[in-house]
């Protein structure tokens, strides 16, 4: 098959397609009305590395449910053990400080730390730093679904979509770890990763190498190497995910005895 050649306070959501807004990791980022300019900073890097992004004035203790990532101005004064039982549940925290402003004495690892003016670098080294993996608890159920509208419902055709996938993600995935300092390498690997992210739905992934296949086109090598540390863990699930699914289809499809 040739498809693959290798109660808060709401003040915005991102305007994006539906169903890929419910798929996508969410971002919160939390700041008092009319507060710092950082939210300026951060939104549009969070939507091109593939969140969407929504901001909230005041802290709910179960606002952060299903959010992958939530940034707090300092200004807001959210309690640490609220910013910690988001982390248990598994979102990358992070408070952000105004400029010049030094992180509290004894402030934990789990909770991280960024500077105002929030940029592109110190975000990509916090996500990295905090392990986040660019594929989501939705986007994951999502898969099978993804590749059969790929492939029209055609279960055969499905078949050797995801046996196509598997192999050129684990291709790539080799080839990104053995890349180095190769920006050239790095694109091409990041071109394909985003074809396959896209056949599987992944669309945090697919924006994510996109940036690395532009940072890499460009001979960014600083922002190339930041974003691959996030894009190889996320290809490294996808990898898994893909194969669980693989094993299985073939388990349905094999004749019984």
């Amino acid at each position: 098959m040739s498809l693959i050649l290798r109660g808060a306070t709401t003040l915005r959501w991102d305007s994006v397609d539906a169903a890929e807004a419910q798929s996508r990791p969410r971002a919160l980022l939390l700041a008092p009305a009319g507060g710092p300019d950082w939210l300026g900073d951060a939104a549009p890097i969070l939507r091109t590395l593939g969140f969407v992004v929504q901001s909230v004035s005041a802290p709910v203790a179960d606002m952060a449910a299903e959010v992958a990532l939530v940034m707090a101005s300092a200004a807001a004064g959210v309690p640490a053990s609220l910013m910690h039982a988001w982390r248990a549940r598994g979102a990358v925290c992070a408070v952000v400080l105004p400029a010049g402003t030094a992180p509290a004495a004894g402030a934990g690892a789990a909770v991280a730390t960024l500077p105002a003016p929030v940029t592109e670098a110190a975000l990509l080294a916090m996500l990295a730093g905090q392990h986040y993996v660019a594929l989501s608890a939705r986007e994951a159920a999502g898969i099978a679904g993804a590749v059969a509208r790929q492939t029209f419902g055609n279960p055969a055709f499905a078949r050797e979509l995801l046996q196509a996938l598997v192999s050129s993600t684990r291709a790539d995935l080799a080839q990104l770890h053995q890349a180095g300092a190769d920006l050239e390498m790095v694109r091409a690997v990041a071109h394909r990763l985003k074809a396959s992210a896209h056949y599987a739905g992944c669309h945090a992934l697919r924006l994510m190498a996109q940036r690395l296949e532009h940072a890499s086109r460009d001979g960014d090598a600083t922002t190339a190497a930041a974003l691959a540390a996030i894009v190889a863990p996320t290809a490294a699930r996808l990898l898994g995910l893909l194969a669980s699914l693989c094993s299985a289809t073939h388990a349905d499809s094999a004749p019984r005895k």
